[in-house]
């Protein structure tokens, strides 16, 4: 009975004496500092490299690597995004579970030599097209690259990742390829200068999830978006519409009803090789917010007549006049008119209505042939 007591006991006092997630910060900064301190009177190489840890750190500081805390009612899990540490937050304090231990520069050259090794084996294999085994071989690669702490070898494991991506996909082994090519992304993510490389792996990603997993697919595509804005490349308009497009599948038509008025409407009107396009993309933004409106007709009118006056294009088109033609329909609660109206619609895309379209007039035909429609 005593023992039950005391569980209970240290159990209310654990929950009650938790440390503040933003406590986290200031422990990891510490430790990294005591560490770097440590490691700089003995002369040895840590994983931050010898320019940050003799030049910038000095000066800055640590940065806070980037983590994951998690709330487990009675105590905090924080862990490093990189796997690199874990460390429980208790009775006011954080405690190391794990660290991956700092090597050497003799270490770090050896772990290079040994990754260098595998990635001869992965190319020799491939020769030999013995396309498992080189995949297995750049995998390797890549771990060992990555586990050498050096910023350099990381890109040299982002790209044995990718190497391993196309391997696997040689012999049709999907799921190792996918997550090969996610590696790859996050370590060239990890880098400032690989931020467009990662957008455009997340872009891959996007194309290649989108009909196995179209939610992960989402993500995939917000975050090519987000990086390549980061980084000013153009091709952020593209991953967007991409985004929308996938978010519309999903039937999260208010998003992709933002995405389209505020980012990608805008930006292709005011592109001259891309103002064509804009057209379509009106087409999609007024039937997506007919979706997120659950049916509203007189806010489909209101965007029809937005549309209308801000893009001359537009009010030319006859995707306006098969719009406009729907809404007619469903004032005068006409069916066979909506039906004909729908099937203007449909011939006004090449391979016939995406599916989350043809879905939402279908629902709004049923809604009007059975009366609901007033």
């Amino acid at each position: 009975m005593l023992a039950i007591i005391f569980v209970i006991l240290t159990a209310v006092v654990a929950n009650q004496t938790k440390p503040k997630s933003e406590t986290f910060a200031p422990f990891i900064t510490t430790r990294r500092k005591s560490k770097v301190a440590s490691t700089s009177t003995a002369s040895s190489s840590t994983r931050s490299g010898w320019f940050t840890r003799n030049i910038l750190e000095p000066l800055v500081g640590p940065t806070v690597p980037d983590h994951t805390i998690t709330d487990y009612y009675f105590f905090l899990l924080a862990t490093l995004n990189d796997d690199s540490g874990q460390y429980l937050g208790i009775f006011h304090q954080w405690f190391v579970i794990s660290e991956l231990q700092e090597l050497s520069e003799a270490g770090t050259s050896q772990v290079t030599s040994q990754a260098e090794d595998r990635k001869q084996k992965a190319v020799q294999a491939k020769i030999n097209k013995d396309y498992h085994e080189t995949a297995r071989a750049y995998v390797d690669a890549a771990k060992l690259y990555e586990k050498s702490g050096s910023q350099f070898n990381f890109m040299e494991a982002a790209g044995a990742y990718e190497d391993a991506f196309k391997a696997y996909q040689m012999v049709k082994q999907t799921g190792p390829a996918l997550q090969c090519l996610e590696n790859a992304a996050r370590l060239f993510r990890s880098n400032d200068r690989g931020a467009s490389r990662a957008a455009k792996i997340y872009n891959q990603l996007g194309d290649l999830l989108k009909s196995q997993d179209p939610k992960k697919a989402a993500e995939m595509y917000r975050e090519a978006a987000e990086l390549f804005q980061s980084a000013g490349d153009g091709r952020a308009l593209h991953a967007t519409i991409r985004l929308a497009e996938q978010l519309c599948v999903l039937h999260n038509y208010a998003q992709a009803f933002s995405l389209y008025k505020e980012t990608i409407i805008p930006e292709t009107m005011s592109q001259e090789i891309l103002r064509y396009t804009t057209r379509d993309h009106i087409l999609n933004a007024i039937i997506a917010h007919l979706g997120a409106t659950q049916g509203d007709w007189i806010v489909f009118e209101t965007d029809i007549e937005h549309f209308e006056e801000a893009c001359p294009d537009f009010g030319a088109s006859q995707g306006l006049r098969v719009l406009k033609s729907l809404a007619k329909a469903e004032r005068e609660h006409d069916a066979t008119l909506f039906r004909e109206a729908c099937q203007g619609f449909d011939r006004l895309h090449s391979g016939g209505m995406p599916d989350w379209q043809v879905g939402l007039l279908l629902k709004e035909k049923q809604k009007l042939e059975g009366g609901s429609l007033l």
